[in-house]
């Protein structure tokens, strides 16, 4: 139980930095990014920032990366990647379908009321079902719009 919480904790530290930065240097959303998102449910999509990026940072932190790689999220591309209203979108792929999971993502922070709470949830889903079977992953992609 140790190790779980000395890996939460890391996650949760590593989400942080990074909802931070993308605040920080991110992007507003058009209009369009704008209805997009409260089509998918987000609550304050004004708050969103995107930044695109060559590559979704998810390999420059060791236990990070092992975590990823231990639950299936680096079994491909990884397209994008959201912290509260914060997101990371890898140049190249950017899409509706892709914009509209990433926003499912803020949304879901949104209800949980905190980064905390959803990394927290977000964690204990991705190591008992895997990535590709987390509800939450689940959800996302029933919202996505082609």
């Amino acid at each position: 139980m140790d190790n779980y919480q000395n890996v939460q904790t890391a996650v949760i530290r590593w989400a942080q930095g990074h909802y931070r930065t993308i605040q920080d240097s991110g992007t507003e959303l058009s209009d369009a990014g704008v209805d997009l998102a409260r089509s998918v449910g987000v609550l304050e999509p004004t708050h969103i920032r995107v930044m695109l990026v060559d590559q979704v940072p998810i390999m420059d932190d060791p236990v990070i990366s092992s975590l990823a790689k231990s639950v299936g999220m680096l079994n491909g591309t990884i397209m994008g990647m959201t912290f509260g209203h914060s997101i990371y979108i890898a140049r190249g792929f950017e899409s509706t379908r892709l914009y509209s999971h990433e926003f499912r993502h803020v949304y879901q922070y949104e209800t949980f009321g905190s980064l905390e709470a959803f990394m927290e949830e977000y964690l204990h889903q991705v190591l008992t079902f895997g990535y590709s079977k987390a509800p939450l992953e689940l959800d996302a992609k029933e919202f996505e719009i082609e």
